[in-house]
């Protein structure tokens, strides 16, 4: 794969017309997020048409038989019923990352962790709120959640009893560091069937550079250490890593054959955006080695499937679902709509990005604030951004990150498009070779 492969993807993906988007041989429909194949006439008339613009983006899809949809109108209350919590359990943590959106694990404001009261508190009413026979899930982050493991064996065996009392069923995750984690700790996460997410940040030299102890030393040989006790038991717990893309940890085949080596099935990687510190953050032209890196990724990914074997990375994977299950967004993810996070002391917020952030301030234990929620999220919606107005793109990312968008705006919209461009790419190459791996495992 050329090296310099994404300024012409990038080119290939910028935005034509608001109404539709070509990739190869696939067109998309850009407000209803459909998908048709197409043979070279119907290819050359939709070309021409994105060329024209909008205007001439609209006639030719009517030739082509696909008349625009109306656009979708903004909802007046987003807000679902609250299905998802986050409990920040400890806000303190024993690495040093040089980019942590959390600020070393306090959020900007002194080490704490959740005491007892505040997790049952925010369970109670979780299921509470939750109709027999409904389902839950509970999440415990940081800073390092496995600075807290008392609480989180004393939350989860106390949700199971409540939700037991309900009928409603819960289920747990977990996203750590990995360096605490003892073999007592991954049997109790084994039997409690956790989804379990480890961040780390490449091979032992980067990840090393990236996350290292608060005294300065490797943190790699210990998440090793953790990883291997979680991995022994992937029968009973879905592992997956986390890599944070920064300008000093791009070269992603790398960290693929580092972390498929530690045993993970299922890498992801998120580009760094934005920092308390501004350390670590991606700009310019790291956005275009990014989008190498990725697309050599996903093109290693797409051969590993469709000779029969398998590659950890999880990016296109998991775009090429997003594609084939066609549900238009108007918000990135579920943030205040039906997911909160609850900190050390209480307070709820739209995400685990937000604790301690008033932009993402939701109410407090016993009071989520639902107009707070309902007026972020009216206000976040894709209809509302001005950018995003003209961008094909625009149901598929549903506008990105509440928090990146919110501290740093919008400098990564090549890079999005250009990898959603490549994913449609991909799409319709593994439709048409494999379309029974859109059926799942089985």
């Amino acid at each position: 794969m050329p090296r310099d492969l994404s300024p012409s993807v990038i080119d290939a993906a910028r935005p034509r017309s608001a109404h539709g988007h070509l990739a190869g041989d696939l067109a998309l429909v850009a407000e209803t997020m459909a998908l048709y194949r197409l043979d070279q006439a119907q290819i050359d008339t939709l070309a021409r048409g994105l060329e024209a613009g909008d205007a001439g983006t609209a006639q030719a899809l009517e030739r082509l038989g696909l008349a625009l949809p109306a656009p979708r109108p903004a909802l007046p209350d987003p807000t679902r019923p609250i299905r998802a919590l986050t409990l920040t359990v400890s806000q303190t943590c024993n690495l040093a990352c040089v980019y942590c959106y959390a600020g070393g694990g306090s959020f900007g404001g002194p080490d704490k962790r959740m005491g007892w009261d505040v997790a049952r508190q925010a369970i109670d009413a979780l299921i509470a709120e939750t109709p027999p026979g409904g389902s839950v899930r509970i999440a415990f982050m940081g800073g390092e959640p496995m600075a807290s493991r008392a609480l989180i064996r004393r939350a989860v065996q106390h949700a199971l009893h409540r939700a037991a009392t309900r009928a409603v069923s819960v289920g747990f995750s977990m996203t750590t560091n990995g360096t605490l984690v003892t073999e007592a700790d991954a049997e109790f996460l084994a039997q409690h069937r956790f989804a379990v997410t480890v961040s780390l940040d490449g091979d032992r030299a980067a990840n090393d550079r990236l996350r290292p102890t608060k005294t300065k030393a490797g943190s790699f040989d210990r998440v090793g250490e953790g990883v291997t006790r979680l991995a022994a038991r992937s029968d009973r717990i879905a592992l997956s890593a986390r890599v944070t893309a920064t300008p000093d940890n791009l070269d992603l085949e790398a960290t693929m054959a580092a972390l498929g080596a530690l045993g993970f099935a299922s890498v992801g990687v998120s580009p760094m955006l934005t920092s308390p510190t501004g350390q670590g953050a991606l700009r310019g032209d790291d956005f275009t080695t990014l989008l190498d890196a990725m697309i050599r990724c996903g093109e290693a990914w797409l051969a590993a499937v469709l000779s029969g074997g398998s590659h950890p990375f999880a990016n296109l994977a998991t775009a090429l679902s997003e594609l084939h299950r066609g549900q238009p967004r108007s918000h990135a993810c579920g943030a205040a709509r039906d997911y909160l996070a609850v900190d050390a002391e209480g307070s709820y917020s739209a995400c685990h990005r937000f604790v301690n952030d008033p932009l993402g301030r939701m109410g407090t234990l016993g009071a989520i604030d639902h107009d707070a929620r309902r007026a972020f999220l009216i206000e976040r919606a894709v209809e509302r951004q001005g950018p995003c107005a003209s961008c094909w793109a625009r149901r598929l990312c549903g506008g990105g990150c509440h928090h990146e968008v919110l501290h740093a705006g919008r400098p990564a919209c090549d890079y999005v498009r250009g990898w959603l461009h490549f994913a449609m790419t991909a799409y319709s190459r593994l439709i048409a070779a494999h379309p029974a791996w859109f059926d799942g495992p089985g």
